[in-house]
């Protein structure tokens, strides 16, 4: 009894019992086996046991806690991890106790489990890495797109070194016959890693200089995408288009193109329209008397034609032949209508009065003569804004005709009335 343990013993008093009750002679090899799936069931018990025992309460301490951290560890499964662990430990260490008397079975059923608790605990990281970027998810900062890529990056570097490890583990490998390996496959390695290295960069100056963060609405000028920008992971940015489709770009062209955020313009509540209006350059004429009277009937310009026409005359009281426009200080229809546009701009209650009015004039072309209105909006939505801006170029496209002047076009409309 000395030389004998008492493993082998139990063994020995297990296969006399199956023999004299039930007549069943268990050979050597169909014993290890029930052996294993007996041990493998008493592991996954232990494991559910501690899993109805823990759980519970730990959802209950969540439940009544105000502590985010423990709520996304508990979401993500941190705990079960955890708790997976301890008869993973358990096993690891009784295995040698179980299974000595077969070195073979041994060595097999000790790499096992092994391999189990590396990948165990591989997930157990990976759901903690889960949790951190949850946390900063929720806040929504420009250090999130940071942990983000950070947490993927890790990610990769993790899951390289434990499939490396269960190489180890598995064959037996010399661990400085892998790092003589990987130094001799450096160029591949940073091949493979290369889109990961590039974007992990990328999202690190993103954080860094606050160019964009999740929800924002941004415009690239590569690909001319528009859009509120959904994900920022390591590889790819995810940006919801206008019209709801997903448009997906390199994480590294929102450092290595031009990006426009226009976050900053929301904040301030306004928003900048900046459109032209081309006028047929031939329409364009000295204002006279008659025009002038018309004009004055014209309410938001009534003082300004009154107080420039007392200003002309009077200019023009020492001005030989200044009857003949041209000699003289004259009003033009352009001019005044200009003018008009400042006043109706002016008058607006959408209109921001904070913020400067321009109506400017843009160099001739072949299209007419542009003049550009910039102005800015009282509300920054998009559906208020056009509808704003709609409104006020309908009322300048149809005002512009009191003033004689044409719109420039393929057609014009007054070719189309002498068509009729």
């Amino acid at each position: 009894m000395k030389g004998k343990p008492f493993y082998n013993e139990i063994s020995e008093a297990v296969k006399q019992f199956f023999n004299q009750q039930f007549k069943i002679d268990l050979s050597e090899n169909l014993f290890i086996f029930l052996e294993i799936v007996a041990w493998i069931a008493i592991l996954f018990i232990l494991d559910f046991l501690l899993r109805a025992i823990i759980l519970p309460a730990l959802k209950k301490i969540t439940n009544l806690t105000e502590n985010d951290w423990m709520k996304f560890l508990y979401r993500n499964k941190v705990f079960v991890s955890t708790i997976h662990l301890i008869p993973i430990s358990f096993a690891l260490n009784v295995n040698l106790f179980l299974f000595r008397g077969d070195s073979n079975i041994f060595y097999v059923v000790q790499k096992i489990t092994e391999l189990i608790a590396l990948i165990v605990f591989t997930q157990l990281i990976f759901r903690a890495i889960n949790t951190i970027i949850d946390i900063y998810n929720k806040e929504n900062s420009y250090t999130t797109v940071g942990v983000r890529t950070f947490g993927q990056m890790l990610k990769f570097i993790i899951t390289f070194f434990t499939v490396i490890s269960g190489i180890m583990i598995l064959f037996t490998v010399d661990q400085n016959t892998i790092i003589t390996v990987l130094g001799a496959l450096t160029a591949a390695i940073l091949l493979i890693f290369r889109d990961a290295i590039f974007g992990f960069v990328s999202g690190l100056q993103i954080s860094y200089s606050r160019i964009v963060k999740v929800g924002d609405w941004i415009t690239i000028s590569k690909g001319d995408i528009e859009g509120t920008v959904r994900e920022i992971n390591i590889n790819l940015v995810k940006i919801e288009k206008f019209d709801k489709s997903i448009a997906t770009v390199p994480t590294v062209d929102l450092v290595s193109s031009q990006v426009t955020n226009h976050m900053a313009m929301l904040a301030t509540g306004t928003r900048q329209i900046k459109r032209s209006i081309s006028f047929n350059v031939n329409s364009f004429r000295f204002c006279d008397e008659e025009m002038l009277n018309q004009f004055q009937d014209i309410t938001l310009i009534k003082d300004y034609i009154k107080q420039k026409r007392e200003e002309i005359s009077l200019y023009n009281q020492s001005i030989e032949n200044s009857e003949i426009g041209i000699n003289g200080r004259n009003l033009t229809n352009i001019g005044v209508f200009r003018i008009y546009v400042e006043f109706y701009l002016k008058k607006l209650d959408t209109v921001s009065k904070n913020d400067p009015i321009i109506v400017k004039q843009l160099a001739v072309t072949t299209a007419g003569m542009p003049l550009e209105i910039g102005c800015f909006t009282n509300s920054a939505s998009n559906l208020e804004f056009e509808r704003i801006q709609s409104d006020i170029f309908d009322h300048l496209l149809t005002a512009c005709r009191k003033f004689d002047l044409e719109i420039m076009q393929s057609t014009l409309l007054s070719e189309i009335k002498n068509y009729n």
